[in-house]
C-alpha cells in the first residue's frame, strides 16, 4: 500500500510539473514610469513585439504563456523593439538571458516606451504605371509576408504613376519601418533594399521599381517535392519569395515516403535553397560538401518540381551514415557494385539526379556509368563512390 501511495504522489508531482511547463506565468516588477512591458525569448522567436504583458498596477506586469517551457531563455522590454530592452542597474546589457522563476525584477530600460507611440498611420505611395496591386509590409506586422490585410487601395492614376494608400496600426511610430511589394509575395518587393522609416520619410513615399510585377495571368503555384538524406526530420525552404528572411520561413510537409513537399503560391519565378534547420549553417550541399547555388524555378514550366538534396552542411543528430562494415561497395568495369542490400538502393549524380533506383535484397550492380563521383544511397544511408 505504501509503495502504491508513493507512486501516486510521484505521478501527481510529475503531472503538476507538466502543467507548470505547459502554462507558465511570468510576473515582473518594473521601474516607476513604465507604461508597457513585453517579453521576448525562445518561446516567441525573440520578437519584442510578439507578447505584450498585462498591467497589474503601476510597477507590476503578468503574462501566462501556455506553450512556454522552463528551459526557454528570455528578456523583458518596455516596448515592442530591442531599443527598449532591459538593462542592469548601471545601464549595461544583462550578463546573460533570463530563465523562468516565479517573480522577476527589472532594474532599468534601454529606453522607455510611451503608449502614445501606438497609433494608426496613413501611408501613401506612388508606384510605376505598370503596377497592378500593391502591398505594404513592415515592422508593424513583424515583417510577415505580404498579406491580403495589407493590400493597399488604388487612389488615383497620373502621368507620374499610380497612387496607393492604406491606414495601418503600429505599436511604435518611432521605430516603424516598411517597404512595398507589387504582388502577394516577397519576390515582388521593391528593388531598393533599404526600408522606409516613418520618422525620417513620413507617410508619403515613392517607389520607382519592383523586382517583379504581379500579373494574375502569368503567376501560379510552384509545387516542390524534395528527396532528402535519410533521417532528416524537418526541412525548410528559404528564398527570394520570402525576402530571404528567417521571419517568413516556410516549413515543408513530410510525406509518407520521407520526401518533403512545398507549395509556393502566386509567383512567376523563384530562387531558393533548402535547410534542415532554420539556420544559415544548415543549408544543403553537393557531394563535395560545398553549398549549392541557388535553385531556380519558373511558373508554369516548373509547376511540379522534383529535387534531390545530396547532403546538409551541418548534420542534425540522428541522421544515419552508411556503415561500411555492413556493405561491400566498389567500382567494377564502369559500374558500382553493392553487396548486402536489404531494401533499396539509389545511384545519384552530383547534380542530385537519381540515375538508377531499385528495391531488392542481396547484391546490386549498376548500369555502366561515366567516370566520376557518385552518391550511393543504400537502405536510406549514403556514401560517396568514385567510378574510374
Amino acid at each position: 500500500m505504501k509503495k502504491t501511495f508513493t507512486y501516486f504522489v510521484a505521478l501527481m508531482s510529475l503531472f503538476a510539473m507538466i502543467q507548470n511547463v505547459s502554462a507558465l506565468v511570468y510576473n515582473v516588477t518594473v521601474p516607476a514610469g513604465t507604461e508597457a512591458c513585453f517579453i521576448a525569448g525562445n518561446m516567441n522567436g525573440w520578437s519584442p513585439s510578439a507578447n505584450r504583458m498585462t498591467k497589474v498596477d503601476a510597477t507590476h506586469y503578468t503574462l501566462e504563456l501556455p506553450n512556454a517551457l522552463l528551459t526557454d531563455s528570455f528578456k523583458y522590454c518596455s516596448g515592442p523593439d530591442w531599443k527598449y530592452v532591459e538593462k542592469d542597474i548601471a545601464g549595461n546589457d544583462l550578463a546573460k538571458n533570463r530563465g523562468w522563476k516565479s517573480d522577476d525584477v527589472v532594474a532599468n530600460w534601454g529606453s522607455v516606451y510611451l503608449t502614445a507611440f501606438e497609433k494608426n498611420v496613413m501611408i501613401d505611395v506612388l508606384v510605376p504605371l505598370t503596377t497592378i496591386d500593391c502591398y505594404i509590409v513592415g515592422s508593424f506586422a513583424n515583417w510577415a509576408s505580404p498579406d491580403p490585410a495589407y493590400k493597399m487601395t488604388k487612389v488615383a492614376t497620373t502621368a507620374d504613376g499610380i497612387d496607393f494608400s492604406i491606414t495601418v496600426h503600429t505599436l511604435d511610430t518611432t521605430t516603424m519601418e516598411f517597404k512595398f511589394c507589387a504582388g502577394p509575395a516577397w519576390s515582388y518587393q521593391q528593388t531598393v533594399t533599404a526600408n522606409f522609416n516613418y520618422m525620417k520619410d513620413g507617410g508619403v513615399v515613392v517607389v520607382t521599381a519592383f523586382n517583379a510585377i504581379f500579373d494574375p495571368s502569368k503567376t501560379g503555384t510552384i509545387n516542390i517535392k524534395a528527396t532528402v538524406p535519410a533521417g532528416t526530420a524537418k526541412v525548410w525552404i528559404m528564398g527570394d519569395f520570402i525576402g530571404w528572411s528567417w521571419n517568413n520561413l516556410v516549413e515543408g510537409t513530410k510525406n509518407n515516403d520521407g520526401t518533403f513537399s512545398f507549395s509556393i503560391p502566386l509567383v512567376q519565378s523563384i530562387e531558393y535553397k533548402l535547410y534542415n534547420s532554420p539556420d544559415w549553417n544548415h543549408v544543403e550541399v553537393d557531394a563535395t560538401g560545398t553549398e549549392v547555388a541557388n535553385r531556380k524555378a519558373t511558373y508554369p514550366t516548373d509547376t511540379n518540381l522534383n529535387v534531390t538534396v545530396i547532403g546538409w552542411k551541418t548534420a542534425i543528430a540522428g541522421i544515419p551514415t552508411l556503415d561500411a562494415n555492413n556493405y561491400n561497395i566498389y567500382s567494377l568495369d564502369q559500374s558500382i557494385v553493392v553487396e548486402g542490400v536489404t531494401s533499396r538502393i539509389d545511384i545519384i549524380d552530383l547534380t542530385g539526379r537519381i540515375l538508377q533506383s531499385q528495391k531488392l535484397t542481396g547484391n546490386f550492380t549498376s548500369k555502366v556509368l561515366k567516370s566520376g563521383l557518385y552518391i550511393v544511397r543504400v537502405d536510406e544511408a549514403t556514401k560517396k563512390v568514385i567510378v574510374k
